[in-house]
Order: structure tokens, then C-alpha cells, then sequence
């Protein structure tokens, strides 16, 4: 009996001592990640040691010690969760000491050069990016961002992660008015045109400069238009869709002339704003006394107006005159661009009365 007890003692003793080396290492610094201003595209050069000047400000790291004095390091990886996982960037800095209870600290300040926690050693993944480490932007996709306190051992004793989408944005097509630049322009009708394009990577506030200019007879090309001309209209649009402005917010467009736009995507990228451009387009305007129109007269706006309204049996209806509601006469021209206001959505209509 003594034996196996003997023996039940030492086949014991290693599985204690196991037990005691998995127990994780208490927590003596605490670290917690916060989104600062994520773009929506990330180069990865942004992660690599640099001056201060070019580095975004993309994660805040706050630090917490339960004694000040303590001599840590941190780990900085990123890896990509999807849509293929892959390690894009690890870096690591030099021992830093902790002369403070909390710390803060930015993605900023572990790429910048010359401060006690800049990364000193960092690995790239070339295989998993677009282009080289020194220009290569992330693929559009979901990232996991983590940061890991070591002791002066280099036992990790604590970390967090940060999820980060990035869409990349890289494309925008032109839907209408008009057709590409090196075919005949399409003709369109009316002074309010609407404007449609799409773009990959669509994130809330993405911003859209669109631009239309005349190109005159001179000119030669829509593209040589685009770059030297002066633009009947230059707006920044939040969204995929515009009607052109029968205000003087832009130039009306005149009958029989042809005119050239391109949207720009203003891209939020780590590096700064970054323009995507689109092919350009155009088209000539038609209308009464245009040669060659197929049409746009006064009163088919006024019909069309009416047909949205759900007004039925009104065609071949004429105007041949307008009144405002206080007597006053109102001209046909300006007729027409009230009803230009309202199909470009500036006016709205509150209620209808047909006598």
C-alpha cells in the first residue's frame, strides 16, 4: 500500500507543476484599442516607421499600469479576417518604461520615428497587399488590429483587437446623361438633366465632385473641354444622383450645345484624400428650334409633370399662359424653369388645382 501510494504521489507531482505553467500570466498593464477616424482605404506604407507628417492617426491605444516603472514593449499585427485570411503587417517596438499610471498613444506615434514607442522591426506581407509595401493599398475587405503588451521577459500579459472594414474604393462608372467621349453625343432634352454614375466601396458621406462644362467649337475633344474650359457647373455631391440646377447655381444649359461631365470620387484614404476618376461623357442639348431635336418642348414638361401627378387625359393640353396665385402674370420661359426646378427636386409641389 505504501508503493502505490508512493507511486500515486509522483505520477501526481508532474501534473500539478503543468497545471501551475499554464496558469496565464496576471495582467500587470492593461491595454484597450479605439477607433480614431478610420478611412476608407489604408495604404499599408502608413504602418511602417516614417516621419510624423504622413502618418494618420488611425487607432488610439491608452495604456494602464498597476504600478508606474514597469519596462514593457508592444506588438503592433494586422490581419486580414476576410474575405482571405492572411498576417499583413507585425511590428514590434524597443523596451520602453511606463512612467505614468495611464498612458496614451496612437497607431501615429508607434510608425513615428524617434520616440520610445516607435516599431524598430516590422514584417510585410507582399503577397497579401496591392503592390509593394511602399505604395500598396489594402484590399477591400475586414481587418483585425491588435496590440500586445510584453513584459521585459517578452511573456505577453495582455491584448486587444480592433475590427476594421476598409472598402477601398477604386471604380466610378457614368450611367447617364449622354455617352462615352469617343463616340457621337447623345442628345438630351430639357435644361435639368439628371445625373447618374455608381462607384464600388459606397460608404455613408462619400463625397463626389461633378463637373460640366461646355465644350465649344473650338475646343476640339470633350477631354480637352474638361481641362481647360470654365464649367457651366462644379458642385459636390453626397450620393450617386444629381438633377442640374435650374437656379443660378449653375449655367443654363443652351439649346443645341454640347457638354462634357466626369464624377471624382474624393476617396478618404490613411495618406490623405485621393481622387478616383471616372471616364467622361457628354451629350448635346435639344429642344424647339434645335436641328435635328427630336423634340423637348414646353409642353411636353408640362405633361410630363402632370402625368407624375397622377393627372390623366390632359394630352395635347397647351400653355399658352401662366398666373400666380396673386395674379401676377408669369412668363413661358419662366414657366419653364419653375417646372426645371421641379423635376430637379428644388421646388416642391404642395397641392395641385386643374379649373
Amino acid at each position: 500500500m505504501l508503493s502505490i501510494r508512493h507511486a500515486a504521489l509522483r505520477a501526481a507531482a508532474p501534473i500539478a507543476c503543468a497545471v501551475l505553467a499554464a496558469t496565464p500570466i496576471a495582467a500587470q498593464v492593461q491595454v484597450s484599442l479605439r477607433p480614431l477616424a478610420p478611412p476608407e482605404a489604408f495604404f499599408v506604407a502608413d504602418l511602417l516607421p516614417g516621419s510624423s507628417g504622413v502618418r494618420p492617426d488611425l487607432i488610439g491605444i491608452t495604456l494602464v499600469a498597476e504600478r508606474v516603472g514597469q519596462t514593457i514593449s508592444l506588438e503592433f499585427t494586422v490581419t486580414r479576417e476576410s474575405p482571405s485570411p492572411a498576417q499583413i503587417f507585425r511590428g514590434t517596438t524597443a523596451p520602453f518604461v511606463l512612467n505614468q499610471p495611464v498612458r496614451q498613444i496612437t497607431s501615429r506615434d508607434l510608425a513615428t520615428r524617434g520616440r520610445d514607442v516607435s516599431i524598430i522591426d516590422a514584417t510585410v506581407n507582399d503577397d497579401a497587399i496591392q503592390g509593394p509595401a511602399a505604395t500598396g493599398r489594402l484590399p477591400a475587405g475586414t481587418y483585425v488590429f491588435t496590440v500586445t503588451v510584453r513584459n521585459q521577459a517578452g511573456q505577453a500579459i495582455d491584448d486587444d483587437q480592433l475590427r476594421i472594414t476598409f472598402t477601398s474604393p477604386s471604380r466610378v462608372a457614368l450611367l447617364a446623361p449622354g455617352g462615352p467621349a469617343d463616340l457621337p453625343p447623345p442628345e438630351v432634352l430639357g435644361p435639368t438633366p439628371r445625373f447618374l454614375w455608381s462607384a464600388d466601396g459606397e460608404t455613408p458621406g462619400a463625397e463626389y465632385r461633378l463637373r460640366v462644362v461646355k465644350v465649344d467649337a473650338g475646343a476640339g475633344s470633350a477631354v480637352e473641354a474638361l481641362q481647360s474650359g470654365f464649367p457651366a457647373w462644379d458642385a459636390v455631391i453626397h450620393g450617386t444622383s444629381a438633377f442640374y440646377p435650374a437656379s443660378s447655381q449653375a449655367l443654363r444649359l443652351e439649346p443645341g450645345a454640347t457638354y462634357a461631365w466626369q464624377v471624382t470620387r474624393e476617396l478618404r484614404t490613411s495618406g490623405g484624400t485621393q481622387p478616383v476618376e471616372s471616364p467622361i461623357y457628354w451629350f448635346r442639348v435639344g429642344g424647339p428650334g434645335v436641328p435635328g431635336s427630336t423634340g423637348g418642348t414646353l409642353a411636353q414638361r408640362f405633361a410630363d409633370l402632370l402625368r407624375r401627378l397622377g393627372l390623366t387625359g390632359l394630352d395635347g393640353f397647351t400653355p399658352v399662359g401662366a398666373t400666380l396665385d396673386d395674379s401676377r402674370p408669369l412668363p413661358l420661359d419662366k414657366l419653364d424653369e419653375l417646372l426645371a426646378a421641379i423635376e430637379a427636386g428644388e421646388v416642391t409641389v404642395m397641392n395641385v388645382r386643374v379649373r
